[in-house]
C-alpha cells in the first residue's frame, strides 16, 4: 500500500518462527477459506498449536511435502501486522538442492500492490544466495492472475496435477465396474509396476508427493520391515482376463487421508481406478478418506462416478536459478 505522497509503506522481513506462526495462520486461513480442504486446515491448526509453544521451531509441511523442514520464508509487515507472507520450503530432488514456494498469501486489503510479486523475487533472491538449483511452486488453474505474475518472473510450467478425495467412511459391499480380476500384486510384477510409476508419478515431481518407491517393494523382508516399522501398505493388480491393465496401492497415513497410488496402461485409466478403489475399500475394516493425485485429465469420470470429490488441479511451475556470481562464459 502506499501513503499519499505515493511512497509504498511496509517491509518485507525474514519469517520469525517464534513470533510470526499464529499472524501466518490467521492470514492463510482468511485468504483461503473457500478453497481449503482438511489437510489444509490441519495445517492452519498445526501452526496454531506451534505458534503456543515458541521452543518448537521445526514445522510439518502437509501432505503436498510429506517431511519436516526448518521454517523458512518471508513476511510483509505494515505498521507491525503482518499482511503478505511466502513459506520456502527446502528439498532435495534428484541430488539437487532446490526450494519450494508455498503459503504465498497477501490480506485482502493490501493486495494489488505488488505484494505477491516482491515476496517471490525476495524469495529467488535468497534462493540464489543459498546456490539451490532451481524455486519451485503450485499455483491453481482456476487463479489466471497468478499464473501470469509468475509467468512474466520466469517460471515455466512444468505439469498439471488433479487431487482427489473420497470422504465418506462406507464399506463397498460388492466391486463396481466390469468383470475384471483383482487380486495382490506378485512379485514378479514389481519390474512393470515401477515402470507404470515413472510415468504417472516421474522423478521431477515425485520429490514433493511422498511416494517413496521402497516402500512398495515386494519380497518377504520389505513386507517384514514394514511391518516392523509400523507401515501398512497393499498393493494389487488389475486384470481383463491375462491381460495386465494396471496397479493400485493403498498407504495408510497418520494424516487425514490414506493414500491412493494408481497406475494403468494407456486407455485403462477408468478400468482400473473403478476396479481397484471398490475392492480396496470393501477390503477395509475401518474405512478411512482417500485421496490421491492424479495427471490431469486422466480417470477424472471414473472418479467422479466413485464419490471422488476434486480438490484441486494444481500447475507446478519451475523457474532454474543459478548461484550469485554464476556466469554461463
Amino acid at each position: 500500500m502506499n501513503n499519499e505522497s505515493g511512497i509504498r509503506v511496509g517491509q518485507i522481513r525474514a519469517l520469525n518462527p517464534s513470533t510470526d506462526l499464529r499472524a501466518i495462520a490467521d492470514l492463510i486461513e482468511m485468504c483461503f477459506k473457500d478453497t481449503i480442504d482438511e489437510d489444509g486446515l490441519d495445517y492452519i491448526r498445526y501452526l496454531r498449536k506451534l505458534a503456543s509453544d515458541s521452543s518448537r521451531i521445526y514445522l510439518g509441511v502437509g501432505r503436498p511435502q510429506h517431511t519436516i523442514a526448518p521454517i523458512q520464508g518471508f513476511v510483509h509487515e505494515v505498521d507491525g501486522r503482518i499482511v503478505g507472507n511466502l513459506s520456502m520450503i527446502p528439498f532435495h530432488k534428484n541430488g539437487d538442492f532446490v526450494y519450494l514456494i508455498a503459503n504465498v498469501a497477501v490480506h485482502p486489503d493490501f493486495r494489488r500492490q505488488r505484494i505477491a510479486f516482491d515476496l517471490t523475487a525476495r524469495a529467488l533472491k535468497y534462493a540464489r544466495e543459498k546456490s539451490a538449483k532451481s524455486i519451485w511452486l503450485q499455483v491453481r488453474d482456476d487463479n489466471p492472475p497468478a499464473i501470469d505474475l509468475y509467468t512474466q518472473m520466469g517460471f515455466v510450467e512444468r505439469c498439471r496435477r488433479s487431487t482427489y478425495t473420497i470422504k465418506s467412511r462406507k464399506r463397498w459391499t460388492k466391486l463396481q465396474g466390469k468383470d475384471l480380476k483383482v487380486r495382490k500384486r506378485k512379485d514378479f510384477e514389481w519390474e512393470k509396476h515401477k515402470s507404470l510409476l515413472q510415468v504417472f508419478y516421474p522423478e521431477e515431481i515425485r520429490w514433493n508427493l511422498g511416494l517413496k518407491e521402497k516402500r512398495l517393494l515386494p519380497g518377504f523382508w520389505h513386507g517384514l520391515s514394514r511391518f516392523l516399522s509400523g507401515m501398512s501398505i497393499t498393493n494389487i493388480s488389475i486384470y481383463d482376463g491375462n491381460k495386465l491393465l494396471g496397479f493400485a496401492t493403498l498407504e495408510r497415513t497418520t494424516l487425514y487421508a490414506d493414500n491412493l497410488w494408481i497406475v494403468a496402461e494407456d486407455n485403462y485409466d477408468e478400468a482400473v481406478i473403478s476396479a481397484a478403489v471398490p475392492y480396496l475399500r470393501s477390503s477395509m475394516i475401518n474405512s478411512r478418506p482417500h485421496t490421491i493425485n492424479y495427471p490431469v485429465g486422466r480417470g477424472e469420470s471414473a472418479f467422479t462416478n466413485l464419490g471422488f470429490e476434486k480438490n484441486h488441479t494444481l500447475i507446478w511451475m519451475e523457474e532454474t536459478i543459478f548461484p550469485t556470481g554464476f556466469s554461463l562464459k
